[in-house]
């Protein structure tokens, strides 16, 4: 059964500062936390506290499914302790009006915190679009059986960690009620509001078709069933044969090595598996004239909206993703061309796409104006004004 809200504070006056706590993920693979620090200093002017520390850039959770006893034994040791430290910083120096942000991975230090009575416990906001629970074992099945005893013992945990927040904020609405449904959150505690990223400084979009005739199509991701990587690579293949179009792949994962031999076998094709950072996408989304977003079907495929269809849309870029896809509250529905999560629906519309260049303009000329008025940071803003009043 869903907690039910937690007692509403009594002193109703704008919280004064902002404190920022746990050991978080900082980098560019996860850039909300620090987009959204940035966001509320530019935007309402909150003074920000860090009461927290950084991960590495290249730290990624789901990994310690992987790595060896010691290893894992020695990362979880050092994310408790920090978040332990943070927690004794956090309850230091907290004042009553206070707000603390939680970014990702929130679960340590809202645990830590959980044992704290309510009415001594500060008023904590965590990032929660991306779960640990979700991430072990529906995202990767890293963890093993989800009906199995570690799946218990940290849906558990993570349940109790969340309810130790008096706002638990994630990207979609689909979202926002699989994570009351799945964690035990009472619905109205959930909020549902755009990811944070570092807008694009793009130039103008035009059609790179013009200058060569080829139209160039791009898909930045990691290779995991929720992008949806195998059925691009049967796409493409199915596309072999049209000398117009030119496939540039960013990114690897664990899908990649069953469609490496389709996709190194294409001259169409060139896959950049190498890490990039921020601007060096954006170079890459400069020059293209389609991107792809998310073929992965049901499940937590078709409840995101994921960080590369923002910087696409903001960059007045036409893009092709499946037709079932998650919103921030409020938000309608983009202007993309929606397809099944099929190959040959896939193939289909690229080069349907491809070729009705008024159709490419069209989506072009509203993606920039859509990202402004629903997704952008002004959006994000207006959200934590409301929570903050």
């Amino acid at each position: 059964m869903a907690s039910s809200p937690g007692p509403q504070r009594r002193d109703r006056a704008r919280p004064r500062r902002l404190l920022v706590a746990g050991y978080a993920l900082w980098g560019d693979g996860y850039p909300n936390a620090r987009n959204t620090v940035r966001i509320l200093r530019e935007h309402l002017d909150l003074p920000v506290i860090s009461c927290g520390f950084r991960l590495p850039e290249d730290f990624h959770l789901w990994r310690l499914a992987r790595a060896g006893k010691s290893k894992a034994a020695f990362w979880l040791t050092r994310l408790l302790l920090g978040n332990l430290a943070s927690a004794i910083l956090v309850l230091a120096r907290a004042r009553r009006n206070d707000i603390v942000y939680v970014p990702y991975p929130s679960i340590f230090l809202l645990w830590l915190l959980s044992w704290i009575p309510r009415r001594w416990r500060p008023n904590c906001i965590c990032d929660a679009y991306i779960t640990l629970w979700d991430t072990l074992f529906e995202d990767r099945s890293l963890g093993g059986a989800s009906t199995g005893w570690a799946s218990r013992v940290l849906l558990s945990a993570e349940s109790r960690a969340l309810r130790a927040a008096e706002r638990v904020v994630v990207d979609t609405t689909a979202n926002a009620d699989h994570v009351s449904a799945r964690f035990g959150l009472h619905r109205s505690r959930v909020s549902a509001i755009p990811l944070a990223i570092d807008t694009p400084n793009h130039a103008a979009a035009t059609s790179l078709a013009e200058s060569d005739g080829i139209i160039n199509v791009l898909f930045v991701g990691t290779f995991v069933p929720l992008q949806g990587t195998a059925k691009i690579a049967e796409a493409i293949a199915l596309l072999r044969d049209d000398e117009t179009l030119r496939f540039t792949l960013i990114g690897d994962g664990q899908d990649a090595a069953g469609v490496a031999d389709a996709l190194l076998s294409n001259p169409r094709v060139s896959w950049l598996r190498h890490w990039m950072s921020p601007a060096q996408i954006e170079a890459h989304m400069r020059s293209t004239d389609i991107c792809l977003g998310v073929f992965g079907g049901s499940g937590k495929a078709s409840r995101v909206l994921p960080f590369k269809l923002y910087a696409a849309l903001a960059a007045g870029k036409p893009v092709i993703t499946q037709r079932d896809y998650g919103l921030p509250d409020g938000v309608p529905a983009i202007p993309a061309r929606l397809v099944e999560a099929a190959p040959a629906a896939m193939a289909d519309a690229i080069q349907q796409l491809a070729r009705a260049e008024a159709s490419r303009e069209a989506l072009s000329s509203r993606a920039n104006q859509f990202f402004e008025e629903h997704l952008s940071a002004r959006r994000i803003a207006a959200h934590w004004r409301a929570w903050l009043t």
